[in-house]
């Protein structure tokens, strides 16, 4: 069991020699005990009470004298605790004794123990504490009371090179940090790094590792090894200082399988012979690039594709054709839906090539019609029936009347010659060609009987569209749909299928 460093024990010699601080150590605040305070308010509290019975100031000034002149005043600072106390003692090490203060392994005092006591000295006691090292493999205890990986090393007697592995409680440490270290080390490990000779194919190198094999030195300093390569001794052989290290290397050859490059190495003759070393297998329509029966040459590339094929089946629809038929028992301008429309519908079949993973072709194999396309079949009127339409001159009779979009127009800059050579006025209408004959006598509610002489472009999405004419005097701005009625006689030619 460990002595109890603030249980009051005899003074012992230290086992390790004294550490005595520098003279620019920062010391810790003087600070009173409570056992000196109580003796030293006791002896005060008697003077005090003499003084009071004589009442004279000299009195005070003698118990003052005799106070002080009862011991030396120093201050012991002890794990953080300071003690302040007037002593008898001679030394700093029957000081010690008096105060019953046991030394332990690795203790250091800031004063030698032979020192002379003088007046409001301070004593620092320096406690140890337990450091455990494992240098090599080999652990020991230590007690020190140095705070830095580098102290503690250093107290130890334990050198270190730039190469060696040093863990501070488990954390991994340079040896330019052991100095500033933050916290205190409890438990250090060193591994001193070993010579490890090494020829690789003729080239020669000593490298430094604290690696326990063979194969983790060789991958810890930067050796690639492949599959043909040999190593010798074995790449599991234990590190021993100096230990000479052959490695054996193959024809450089890089192959990329698989999205993998892969850096090896190869005895063999072709590019065949190293896929097989590497362990890279051609499957189905797979090849390489260079040929498998390409022979082999150093630093050769080898691209290895993987094929697949698929055949998928593809459905294109055959889009139904609309079929209008004249109907002489439907009215003009009606129409039925005889037949719906049905879509017809193909399939392909497809084969499908990849190269790793990527489309490369497509090639049609047949095409098959699952469903033939039905036509729709829209019956359209013929038949003419003539009607009267009241105008301002009395009752017109008409044989077809259609809803368009009416504007207006009137001559511009002088220009009022018509499409048919009429003169521009009043009484002039225009539409899209094709949909009313020219010389058609039209109906326009508001506007008056019209005939058809001039021709235009018509609405963006619609034929069905009027302008109607104006001279220059009685312009009228028309925008909007009117019923246009198609007055009689009925003309030979009738386009049966207006817009819609």
């Amino acid at each position: 069991m460990e002595p109890d460093p603030e249980a009051p024990q005899p003074v012992t010699p230290p086992r390790t020699p004294p550490v005595i601080l520098p003279d620019n150590s920062p010391a810790a605040p003087p600070a009173i005990s409570f056992r000196s305070a109580r003796r030293r308010l006791t002896l005060l509290g008697g003077g005090l009470a003499l003084l009071a019975v004589c009442g004279m100031c000299a009195v005070l000034v003698g118990a003052a004298a005799a106070l002080l002149g009862q011991g030396t005043q120093v201050t012991v600072l002890v794990s953080g605790e300071a003690y302040t106390l007037d002593t008898h003692a001679r030394t700093v090490g029957d000081l010690l004794n008096e105060m019953k203060i046991a030394m332990n392994e690795g203790d250091t005092v800031s004063v030698p123990l032979e020192s002379t006591l003088a007046p409001d000295m301070v004593v620092q006691v320096n406690r140890a504490r337990r450091v455990t090292l494992n240098v090599d493999g080999d652990s020991r205890v230590l007690w020190t009371t140095a705070t830095s990986p580098a102290d503690i090393l250093y107290v130890a007697g334990v050198t270190l090179g730039e190469h060696d592995r040093i863990l501070i409680d488990g954390t991994e440490a340079s040896l330019a940090s052991l100095d500033s270290w933050p916290v205190m080390a409890a438990q250090i490990t060193v591994k001193h790094a070993l010579p490890l000779r090494i020829n690789d194919s003729g080239q020669q190198a000593v490298i430094q590792t604290t690696d326990d094999t063979v194969g983790q030195a060789l991958f810890d300093a930067g050796y690639t090894l492949y599959l043909a390569d040999v190593v010798s001794p074995d790449i599991n052989t234990p590190v021993t200082a100096n230990l000479e290290v052959t490695i054996q290397r193959a024809d450089a050859v890089t192959i990329v399988a698989d999205g993998v490059t892969l850096q090896t190495r190869s005895h063999g003759a072709t590019v065949a012979d190293a896929l097989a070393d590497a362990g890279v297998a051609l499957i189905g329509l797979d090849y390489a690039v260079p040929a498998e029966d390409t022979p082999l040459q150093p630093r050769m590339s080898i691209n290895v594709i993987r094929v697949t094929e698929e055949v998928q089946v593809e459905d294109q629809p055959v889009a139904y054709e609309t079929v209008f038929q004249a109907d002489p028992s439907l009215e003009l301008d009606q129409r039925q839906l005889v037949q719906n429309g049905q879509n017809g519908l193909t399939q392909t079949r497809i084969r499908v090539r990849y190269e790793n993973g990527t489309e490369v072709s497509r090639t049609p194999e047949e095409t098959v019609v699952v469903r033939q396309a039905q036509n729709e079949i829209i019956a359209y009127g013929t038949m003419i029936v003539l009607r009267t339409v009241d105008t301002p001159d009395g009752p017109r009779e008409y044989w077809r009347r259609i809803r368009m979009y009416a504007t207006s127009y009137h001559p511009v800059n002088g220009d009022n010659i018509t499409g048919t050579g009429e003169i521009l006025r009043k009484g002039i209408v225009a539409v899209v060609p094709g949909v009313i004959p020219y010389y058609t006598q039209v109906y326009v509610p508001d506007y008056g009987i019209g005939v058809v002489a001039d021709s235009g472009g018509g609405l963006p999405n619609s034929d069905l569209w009027i302008d109607l004419g104006y001279g220059e005097d009685d312009y009228q701005s028309w925008h909007q749909y009117v019923d246009v009625y198609l007055l009689t006689p009925v003309p030979d030619r009738i386009n049966y299928l207006l817009p819609e």
